[in-house]
């Protein structure tokens, strides 16, 4: 195995703990979907989008760099 596709295997493991870990931490704290306000719920779709793009932008990068390499 090359040092790249060790290091993005690390990258990968790491990423998935460190989400996790965080998901956790603040899951707890939240309240339930219906519990929310019309506010509440318009920024938490909001963060979930933006959420979504940067792991779409990571990963097309990614893509990138790992065909031109």
């Amino acid at each position: 195995m090359d040092e790249y596709t060790f290091g993005m295997l690390l990258g990968v493991l790491i990423g998935i703990a460190i989400g996790v870990s965080i998901g956790i931490a603040i899951g707890k704290k939240q309240k339930p979907w219906s519990e929310l306000t019309d506010e509440e719920k318009k920024l938490r779709k909001i963060v979930i989008g933006a959420g979504v793009i940067i792991l779409l932008i990571g990963f097309f990068v990614n893509l990138w760099l790992f065909f031109k390499w």
